[in-house]
């Protein structure tokens, strides 16, 4: 992640060095007297001491009193003293090694320093005052010391020396590190001039466009104005942005010396990029907020929105820095460089102080990851302390502070004092003495921050922190949980060293992998006294509902021992245990103690913990009952969250939102149903993405919004009509009537009461609104079932749900079927499911246990017949077919299963047909909604010839079908018993019309048929000899669903009822209500009534 300060850094140890015109006098420096020394010590001592004691921290004497101590040891050697502090300090000084990188050779030759500080150091005065002190520091600490207190003799120095001389040392390392570059590879010559082509005024004119009227700092206007990193106007000046990006390639090629500069860069931001983003967990799964503090020309900020889009996240990253002219050269940059990049992270740059967040934009706990890459070393010590306060004030709890810069440990240990000295004498980073200072991780502790990584990079190469030059820290901002985060459904994660409370547990090697394995759900709603959960294990057929109480009481547990037996055929007597609860950290850590659970004496320690809003860790412990001593080493289980609804039965709940009676009228089911249509039109985007995560064909969500859009329209305009009681016309004789104007007869359709909308995994989001939509119109509430084969989907579905309807009145479930049993079983008073027909017998047999009516939206196999027709004709079916099928993968339930064609064009519709897959090229392989789908489709092949297949099958995918044309398969053969659902069209010669009628009536009716003929007599044959839930005569599926006033339902084994839109969804969801109202009373003849006089209602 690299920024805009890029020759701060080192680049490979062999660099070349540039003749300094301060060497000789450097050189002269060392022969220096120990008379001469004692008198520049004597001429500096005032203010050498005050340095020291201002960085030790130590108060220090008047100067009266120091001269009077001057005074009084007059007579003491000057030399160097034997002193045990003396020694102490030298031994423990730390020598310098072989630099690492090129800034760090840059200035490895300069004077050595240390030779000064030991005769500063020794003098009497300061050993009477600070020897202790000196002896007792550590060796990082004391050459820290020596830099801070060298340091304003060496800026002395350098000021008295001719007004040329530290331009051409900073102009001679400049060109020593381009010279080197371009031997490396690096066009860093090449490269700039590119960019410096562009003109300056096409520079100013973009610079003004890009600058904001932003107060910089004073510490950073010296180094805008000023010298910074051998540029005499380090961030105030064209050349220092042109060279940025070859300069950041440069100083990191140490790291990684064996491969490309590039790519020595891509492998170090992509190390440090995984470790942060790691810690992001389930975050990654919604758009993420990012900001690059100290961006520089965006090379950090491209590496952080290349990472996201490998982990398959979403979201911003903007890039802020200081500098106007590095924001503009990033900007344009990234105009080159979009390419690279799929879309799916924004990328943007802003001219900004991000010690002042607020006034760009960023809000508190606005951000999910903040990234900070070789940034602070360029500050005072302070500013970086309050860079971290500001990087934790945007972060949102459990955001993400991901850090990369130099590393102060293997820089003292590897450079002399007079190296480090010089890099701040000469501005070259004039606040690097600080930077050494600097304690990251505390500093990110007392801005509120939890620290999750300190490491560096490239173990293989660096075996130790000290040995590389920079390092990683990752801190996190704590987050606020409550008792509220335990509420919704966990799922199993991943497990870690589960294998050995197995062993414990007695279950035989061979079931354990199976056991570690098996999908585990949880519901908790947790109070500060107790917790109710729901817990299902389905392949042991558990589900178990319980309360336990958190007051540490012994009480019989609701789980039974465990026997190996549970893992075999035989039966064994389960046993109770007694089991107890307590808070170990409230409210965020519990615990349950399991009594002799596996064994006598043995105890089993169940600690449940939220690392997160989204994350549970369960540490089991078996221990000895008596000593509480580890018996089996701890294993982990970590539970993610998949919804944050509560283990409350939602039917329950909705039927007493119902009861209320608010969804009867008019403006509720008007609101209501702006709000389904809402959801779809704000989040097309966000849910055309979702859908092609899930591998949806198709994924683009643009279509159904126009399709949602049109149904909200023509239900507002309709559903005052709809509402609207009905008069039918009175059957009964007057003369059985009582009295003239007996009474009146009215029909009210009214609501059900609580829905439940099945939705499939081919059309996740559209099968969700659109009958929920009916729902609505017909004043019901709902729970909608998303389908599990699209997790992407029904996770944004849940959310939208949530956040368009957050008074409950339509409520997400996630899961499987044990969900659908449950929410079934409630029971609800009306069900619809879109799928398979299998699964549809299964859900008809549980709704039959409770009455509960229902509409089926099926498919099955939809036959086209194409007749004889002009070739123009064919050729337009050929490609209404093959466009459909490819569209959508046959994953469509008006998807043409298998085409009947006439003899007569039989051979030429078949080239037609496969003239038209060959055309589709790549396209071909059709991607399925998962591998086991796909496996189900090829599975229906099995058993024909491959001459059949046309085009001739081709590898692809393992989650792909291609394409492909079956010609006359046998009628009994799979492919054609079966509903395909997928890319694979049976193609069938039939002798007319009245046998493709035949054909198709013969077989279970399907959803949809579809005849393709210019004969009138073709239509009607299929019209009257053949049954489908639909027809479509010469036209494709599309059209069929055009028309709001026209239900569309299936039939027979294709489905009953009509539950997708329109007035018929709103009948099939409303029940009508007959009502008779009496002006006079209307009894029977068998109770209040008299019968009719003889010979009534006869004709004179």
């Amino acid at each position: 992640m690299g920024q805009r300060n890029c020759v701060i850094s080192r680049p490979p140890v062999d660099a070349p060095l540039t003749a300094s015109p301060t060497q000789v006098g450097r050189q002269n420096c060392r022969s220096i007297s120990k008379s001469r020394m004692a008198e520049v010590f004597e001429l500096k001592c005032e203010l050498s001491v005050v340095v020291m004691a201002a960085t030790a921290g130590v108060l220090v004497q008047s100067v009266d009193a120091r001269r009077a101590a001057r005074t009084r040891s007059s007579a003491r050697s000057a030399q160097p003293g034997s002193g045990g502090s003396i020694a102490r300090l030298g031994s423990a000084r730390l020598a310098p090694r072989q630099a690492q990188g090129q800034v760090q050779q840059a200035f490895a030759n300069q004077a050595d320093w240390e030779s000064v500080w030991l005769g500063l150091s020794q003098h009497p005065i300061v050993q009477d005052s600070y020897g202790e002190l000196l002896g007792s520091m550590t060796p990082e600490a004391a050459k820290v010391l020596q830099v801070r207190t060298m340091l304003p003799m060496a800026k002395h120095s350098w000021a008295a020396k001719p007004a040329g001389a530290l331009p051409a040392k900073r102009a001679g390392i400049l060109a020593g590190y381009r010279g080197f570059a371009q031997k490396k590879g690096i066009e860093w010559q090449a490269d700039a001039a590119k960019l410096e082509a562009r003109g300056d005024a096409v520079w100013e004119a973009e610079r003004g466009s890009v600058r904001r009227n932003v107060h910089m700092p004073e510490y950073y206007l010296a180094c805008y104005d000023g010298p910074i990193h051998s540029y005499n106007k380090g961030n105030g000046e064209w050349m220092a942005a042109f060279d940025a990006p070859s300069a950041y390639l440069l100083v990191h090629l140490h790291h990684y010396p064996d491969v490309s500069p590039q790519a020595a860069f891509d492998a170090l931001h992509e190390e440090f990029d995984k470790l942060a983003l790691a810690h992001l967990g389930s975050i990654t799964a919604r758009p993420l907020r990012c900001l690059d503090m100290g961006c520089g020309v965006g090379t950090s900020t491209f590496s952080t929105a290349r990472s996201l889009e490998r982990a398959g996240s979403q979201g911003k990253v903007t890039g802020l820095d200081l500098s106007d002219y590095f924001v503009t050269v990033a900007k344009q940059i990234q105009k080159e460089r979009k390419s690279e990049f799929s879309g799916a992270i924004d990328i943007e740059f802003l001219h900004g102080d991000a010690l002042d967040l607020k006034t760009c934009g960023f809000e508190d706990g606005s951000l999910d990851l903040v990234v900070i890459s070789e940034v602070t070393h360029e500050m005072p010590k302070a500013v970086s302390e309050a860079l971290f306060r500001e990087a934790a004030r945007v972060l949102a709890p459990g955001g993400v502070l991901g850090y990369l810069d130099l590393n102060p440990a293997q820089i003292l240990k590897d450079n002399p004092v007079g190296a480090l000295v010089d890099r701040v004498a000469t501005s070259n980073e004039p606040y690097f003495d600080q930077y050494l200072e600097l304690d990251v991780a505390a500093a990110m502790r007392a801005a509120g921050l939890e620290v999750v990584e300190n490491t560096w990079p490239h173990h293989a190469k660096y075996p130790t922190l000290e040995s590389c030059s920079l390092r990683f820290l990752v801190a996190k901002k704590p987050m606020d949980l409550g008792l509220s985060t335990w509420t919704g459904s966990w799922t199993l994660d991943r497990r870690e060293n589960w294998g050995a409370y197995l062993e414990a547990l007695g279950v035989p090697e061979a079931a354990r992998e199976e056991a570690t394995k098996s999908p585990d759900f949880h519901e908790y709603q947790v109070t500060e006294n107790s917790f109710f959960m729901d817990h299902r294990i389905p392949a042991k057929s558990v589900h178990m509902r319980y309360t336990a109480f958190l007051d540490n009481v012994w009480e019989v547990a609701a789980y039974q021992k465990p026997t190996a037996k549970e893992f075999s055929d035989e039966h064994t007597e389960a046993k109770q245990t007694m089991w107890r609860h307590r808070w170990v950290k409230f409210p965020t850590t519990m615990e349950t103690i399991l009594g002799e659970f596996i064994g006598p004496g043995k105890d089993v320690s169940l600690m449940r913990e939220l690392t997160g809003p989204d994350e549970m860790k369960m540490t089991v412990t078996v221990m000895d009952k008596e000593t509480g001593k580890e018996l089996v080493a701890p294993c982990y289980t970590w539970m993610k969250r998949t919804g944050h609804q509560p283990p409350k039965n939602v039917v329950l709940e909705l039927r007493e939102r119902f009861a209320t009676g608010e969804s009867k009228s008019l403006e509720w089911r008007i609101a209501a149903i702006k709000k389904a249509g809402a959801l779809i039109a704000e989040n097309v985007e966000a849910l055309s993405a979702a859908q092609a995560q899930d591998h949806v064909s198709p994924s683009n969500m643009f279509g159904a919004s126009l399709m949602v859009q049109g149904a909200v329209a023509f239900y507002l305009s309709s559903l005052p009509s709809w509402m609207a009681a009905s008069t039918p016309a009175e059957t009964v004789p007057p003369f059985m009537q009582a009295g003239p104007q007996e009474g009146e007869w009215e029909v009210l359709p009214e609501p059900k009461g609580v829905g439940l909308v099945i939705a499939p995994w081919n059309a996740p989001a559209l099968l969700c609104v659109l009958p929920l939509m009916g729902m609505l119109a017909a004043g019901n509430l709902c729970v909608i079932k998303p389908s599990e084969a699209a997790p992407a989907s029904s996770r944004l579905m849940a959310r939208l749900i949530a956040k368009y309807f957050p008074d409950r009145s339509v409520v997400v479930v996630e899961g499987g079927r044990e969900v659908v049993e449950d929410l079934i079983d409630s029971p609800v008073d009306h069900i619809l499911f879109t799928g398979g027909g299998e699964i549809a017998k299964k859900i008809s047999a549980l709704a039959a246990r409770h009455l509960t009516p229902m509409s089926l939206e099926l498919g099955g196999k939809n036959p086209c017949f194409v007749d004889v027709a002009e070739p123009e004709q064919l050729a337009l079916y050929a490609a209404e077919i093959i466009g459909t099928k490819s569209y959508f993968g046959g994953q469509f339930c008006q998807a043409m299963d298998y085409c009947l064609v006439h003899e007569q064009v039989f051979d030429e519709f078949v080239l037609l047909l496969e003239e038209k897959v060959k055309a589709l090229e790549d396209k071909r392989a059709c991607q399925m909604i998962n591998v086991g789908h796909a496996k189900r489709v090829k599975s229906l092949m099995s058993g024909l010839d491959s001459s059949l297949a046309r085009p001739a099958l081709e590898e692809v995918e393992e989650d792909c079908v291609p394409l492909t044309l079956l010609i006359n398969p046998p009628h009994d053969s799979q492919i054609m018993q079966h509903e395909i659902f997928g890319p694979l069209l049976p193609i069938v010669r039939v002798s007319s019309a009245a046998e493709a009628a035949a054909f198709v009536q013969g077989r279970p009716k399907p959803l949809a048929a579809y005849c393709y003929s210019p004969n009138p007599d073709a239509w009607s044959l299929f019209r009257n000899k053949s049954s489908s839930g639909n027809l479509a005569v010469n036209c494709g599926p599309q059209r069929m669903q055009s028309n709001l006033n026209v239900g569309f339902g299936g039939v027979g084994e294709s489905g009953y009822g009509y539950s997708i839109w329109g007035k018929a969804a709103f009948d099939d969801y409303s029940h009508k209500k007959a009502i008779f109202k009496g002006k006079n009373f209307a009894g029977s003849v068998w109770g209040a009534c008299p019968p009719p006089p003889k010979g009534a209602g006869k004709g004179k």
